[in-house]
């Protein structure tokens, strides 16, 4: 009995600790320079992310969300599993985006987006 107690603390622990560091890879962890929360609510998180050129932004994600962006820009986007792409913004261009996960480099133009997290959407890809 005591061996299935020890299994499950060592379970949950392990749950708790695979939150934790799923949550220091939020972008506004991950990069607070250059994401930051402008509002929130049981609903939605929404944050302003802005870049002059020349920034990196270190691995980090993102929740399901839509992109809104503000401003032109050409940016590589690197994948967990070292693929690269070229990524362009531009004024008023909506993207959804399904539990992103990147780092990127900001090769032209300025990062100026807002994003709207759906924590309903979040709390889907839970269960």
């Amino acid at each position: 009995m005591r061996r299935n107690i020890s299994f499950v603390l060592v379970l949950l622990l392990g749950a708790g600790l695979g939150a934790v560091a799923q949550k220091a890879k939020d972008a506004t962890i991950a990069d607070p320079d250059v994401h930051h929360v402008v509002m929130e609510n049981e609903h939605v998180r929404v944050f302003e992310a802005l870049a002059a050129h020349g920034s990196k932004s270190p691995m980090h994600s993102h929740p399901p969300f839509v992109l809104v962006s503000l401003g032109t820009a050409r940016l590589k986007l690197t994948q967990p599993d070292g693929t690269k792409s070229i990524f362009d913004l531009h004024p008023g261009q909506a993207i959804w985006m399904e539990n992103a996960e990147h780092s990127w480099e900001l090769l032209a133009g300025e990062v100026h987006v807002i994003g709207v997290e759906i924590k309903s959407a979040q709390a889907a890809k839970a269960h």
